[in-house]
């Protein structure tokens, strides 16, 4: 669980020191709008469905509430504040970035993985990742 709290607390600080592109409304904007989605997700594969499990119990703690509250869109707003100019490479390095947090989360034994096989989630990061640049882009940018 010291896990989930040391990456929570890391994210934070790599957000509030690093240079910002996003202006601050649009961070305050992206921040539910992805922490949305991540429990939509959760809901979805991890309550309804059972793939994946957060924690010792079935339950839904404090750690398992914060994880996916803080670390999806602390990520996503990381992932959108950087600017680079080869896009494809840049996903792919944040896809593996997510990917290694997941197996991390996995080998500490705080993330169970029932039916959902570990290696599904990179496929996923990189539509998420691909749809998050698109949706800030086209819908955000554009208010």
């Amino acid at each position: 669980m010291l896990l989930v709290w040391v990456l929570i607390a890391l994210l934070i600080i790599f957000t509030i020191f690093m240079p910002k592109r996003l202006t601050v409304k649009e961070n305050i904007i992206m921040f539910p709008i992805i922490g949305y989605f991540a429990w939509t997700a959760h809901t979805v594969f991890g309550m309804m469905l059972d793939f994946v499990d957060f924690g010792p119990t079935k339950k839904v703690e404090l750690t398992d509430w914060a994880l996916v509250t803080f670390i999806p869109p602390l990520l996503g707003i990381l992932f959108l504040n950087f600017k680079t100019s080869k896009y494809m490479i840049y996903v792919v390095i944040w896809t593996i970035s997510s990917f290694l947090i997941e197996l991390l989360l996995d080998i500490f034994g705080y993330m169970k993985h029932s039916e959902w096989i570990i290696w599904y989630s990179i496929p996923t990061y990189l539509l998420a990742y691909f749809s998050l640049h698109w949706f800030f882009q086209r819908v955000i940018r554009s208010l």
